[in-house]
């Protein structure tokens, strides 16, 4: 008799024991599940106005507004010229001169069907130690540059070919007041494509600790309205993007049109254009 209820208590607990060890098996698996079938849905997505300036008592000479796409898990850049008239009679440069970034996203909001609320204003020494911090850049220059700056009697050379480039060359790079091309769209073009590789050849593969690092430095030492609740809301996303095994997560488009006079007019057929490009029209 008591070997009996020493058998049934020693099997229940065998059992007890089992169907423990299977929930908790099913409770991994599930967190596992939830954590592989994660996508970015369209929730995730953001647009920046990135400017660039001299230092900060300068109006900015450089636009380009960068929007996450999550399902495609794409970072689309729109680089503007300083003269492109985008309200009226104003260019984008007098606009921010007048009302700031927070105008000029705003006015491109309505253009491009986006939604630009947060902007990032970089000054030489920001831009320079961003890029420090990042990593240097591989690029290749088409053919080779010599910029005369009459003002200080300086020349700045960029040899033409594949090299690499560091912080203070990156800088120079993409702010020369000519390249001696005659295309007044070249400039956008240019910058398009070495942000695309900055981003390309060093946030690939970037962990959230690191991406916690540089909008650490962003938000303390830049003219920005982003807040870490705004980073912290789309983070989980981006590192997906960065995760998958992509050689470039980049694309970009240039809006086009024509000169007139001193400013640039966007054709509206290049806005319908970056509407198709960003899925807002």
């Amino acid at each position: 008799m008591v070997t009996g209820l020493l058998l049934i208590l020693v099997s229940s607990i065998l059992l007890k024991s089992f169907y423990d060890s299977q929930d908790k098996d099913a409770t991994v698996n599930v967190s596992q599940n939830q954590t592989a079938i994660f996508t970015p849905d369209s929730t995730y997505d953001f647009s920046v106005l990135m400017t660039l300036s001299a230092d900060n008592d300068k109006t900015p000479d450089k636009y380009m507004t960068i929007t996450y796409i999550a399902k495609n898990n794409t970072f689309v850049l729109m680089p503007y010229l300083p003269n492109a008239v985008i309200d009226g009679g104003n260019t984008i440069k007098q606009i921010c001169e007048q009302s700031g970034e927070a105008e000029v996203a705003k006015l491109l909001s309505s253009k491009t069907g986006l939604s630009i609320n947060k902007y990032i204003r970089f000054t030489k020494s920001t831009l320079t130690e961003l890029f420090d911090m990042v990593g240097n850049t591989t690029l290749t220059v088409p053919s080779e540059i010599k910029y005369e700056n009459k003002k200080d009697n300086t020349v700045t050379i960029i040899k033409k070919g594949t090299q690499i480039f560091t912080a203070e060359q990156m800088y120079a790079y993409l702010t020369l007041p000519d390249y001696g091309v005659k295309d007044e769209l070249y400039p956008c073009k240019l910058n398009a494509t070495v942000i695309s590789s900055f981003i390309d050849q060093n946030f690939i593969g970037t962990s959230s600790k690191t991406l916690d690092e540089y909008i650490n430095f962003i938000i303390n030492f830049t003219n920005t309205n982003i807040e870490q609740s705004d980073y912290d809301a789309k983070v989980k996303a981006i590192v997906y993007t960065l995760s998958q095994n992509k050689s470039s997560v980049t694309d970009f488009y240039i809006p086009y049109g024509d000169k007139s006079g001193d400013d640039y007019i966007i054709d509206d057929n290049s806005w319908n254009s970056a509407k198709k490009a960003l899925g807002t029209g």
